[in-house]
């Protein structure tokens, strides 16, 4: 489990997003930076079983980065926060991806998960990961944290809203 370190990550993620935007901004993503630790990412998934695009909001924070992954999280994107269970509907339901689930409630005790090891709660909850798979700061950024959501959220693997 890495340690927290809030300086390290604002100039990592800064870094890090200077970098990821190149000549673009955050407006020309559809990004958004409230403060200096969280960045915050829409995303569309499309369910093809129900023809239907559904819009969520992905909250990065870089508090344990870069060491660790960002801890990552969908959110209410009218309350700017996630409340078990009032707020399930905000996490997608996916089926087939190994590398990724996304748990409303994860084990009953640690809240939402998006448990994959491109973020930080994954080591939080202890999971076992091949060593293939663990965060390694000298070859990942973010980026490998959002590419991990985006498969998971892939048409052949999202089924809609999440229920419970």
């Amino acid at each position: 489990m890495p340690v927290q370190d809030i300086h390290a990550g604002r100039e990592a993620f800064q870094r890090d997003l200077q970098s990821v935007l190149a000549d673009s901004t955050l407006t020309d993503r559809g990004w958004s930076q409230p403060d200096d630790l969280t960045l915050l990412v829409p995303m569309l998934a499309e369910n093809t079983q129900q023809g239907q695009v559904d819009l969520y909001l992905l909250r990065l924070f870089f508090d344990h980065y870069p060491k660790g992954p960002p801890s990552a999280q969908f959110i209410n994107p009218l309350t700017m926060q996630y409340r078990f269970p009032d707020d399930v509907r905000w996490v997608p339901k996916c089926e087939g991806p190994q590398d990724i689930h996304f748990h409303t409630n994860y084990s009953g005790t640690y809240g939402q998960v998006v448990c994959s090891s491109t973020t930080l709660e994954f080591y939080k909850v202890n999971h076992d990961v091949k060593p293939e798979h663990v965060w390694d700061p000298s070859r990942m950024n973010f980026l490998a944290t959002l590419a991990a959501i985006r498969r998971g959220l892939a048409p052949a693997n999202y089924r809609g809203r999440s229920t419970q």
